[in-house]
């Protein structure tokens, strides 16, 4: 359309991507081991590609698979039932993930 009116094309928005990339660039350069966290990323990396592996032999495997599940079923259901049935335990609940929150985020 903009060719058949002879207009110069509009200018692209710009993204989200160059203030991301100028937002991480500042993060790196405010590292001061940088080969400390490259090994962390690498072994990270390393970690996550060895549990994929293990997970997937734990799934090939004949009877674990349904035993894992009905233990994590089985797990939720007591969790729902020791905190969240009654309301001075979801209450108590809700106290400790407050607590919890603003000792990792900090109180400022």
């Amino acid at each position: 359309m903009t060719m058949a009116t002879g207009e110069a094309p509009a200018e692209v928005a710009s993204t989200e991507l160059p203030e991301i990339v100028k937002t991480v660039q500042e993060a790196w350069d405010k590292v001061e081991d940088k080969y400390a966290v490259s090994s962390l990323v690498v072994a990270g990396g390393v970690a996550l590609w060895g549990s994929t592996g293990l997970i997937s032999a734990i799934d090939r495997l004949p009877l674990i698979p349904g035993v894992l599940e009905l233990v994590g079923i089985g797990y939720s259901g007591w969790f729902a039932y020791k905190n969240l049935v009654f309301k001075p335990d979801r209450e108590a609940l809700i106290a400790k993930i407050k607590d919890t929150y603003k000792e990792v985020i900090g109180s400022s």
